[in-house]
């Protein structure tokens, strides 16, 4: 029976743009987490502490509990892992965040990458790069950096 009222639900157009919307969000939600994965791993070292920043980010940037921004984190580690670019991923998120969303985001990475109190080179060049994908300007990547310094 309840199949049956899913697929009578999936009929009403505005039933499957609500799950379209969901499924969507879901994606974003999993490319910003995977960024912040690639930044926790930029140095090649990951402490503890940045994979604390990583699920602290993902709480505050999506709204989520610890429980649902762990396991998006571990969803987030795997899809890490197939990626051959981050393109795939910022592709997504400028078409789907706002200006101030993505600054949010840029802050995010910066509070990972100086988790353990170090900036890496490699670090830093990635943040820029993603900036750069993500269409952030140069000021507000500067902003956001000192923002997250700051703390």
């Amino acid at each position: 029976m309840l199949e049956r009222l899913r697929e009578y639900l999936q009929r009403i157009p505005a039933f499957e743009a609500s799950s379209r919307d969901a499924d969507e969000q879901a994606l974003v939600r999993l490319a910003a987490a995977a960024l912040l994965v690639e930044a926790m791993q930029a140095d090649h070292v990951v402490q503890p502490a940045e994979r604390d920043a990583v699920v602290r980010a993902l709480k505050r940037q999506f709204g989520l509990a610890r429980a649902d921004a762990e396991r998006l984190f571990h969803a987030a580690e795997e899809r890490v892992r197939d990626a051959v670019s981050l393109h795939e991923f910022t592709a997504l998120l400028h078409r789907h965040l706002s200006p101030a969303e993505k600054r949010e985001l840029l802050e995010n990475l910066w509070r990972v990458v100086l988790a353990d109190d170090e900036l890496d080179r490699y670090e830093e060049h990635l943040v820029r790069r993603i900036a750069d994908l993500l269409y952030v300007s140069h000021s507000d990547f500067i902003r956001t950096k000192l923002r997250a310094k700051g703390e």
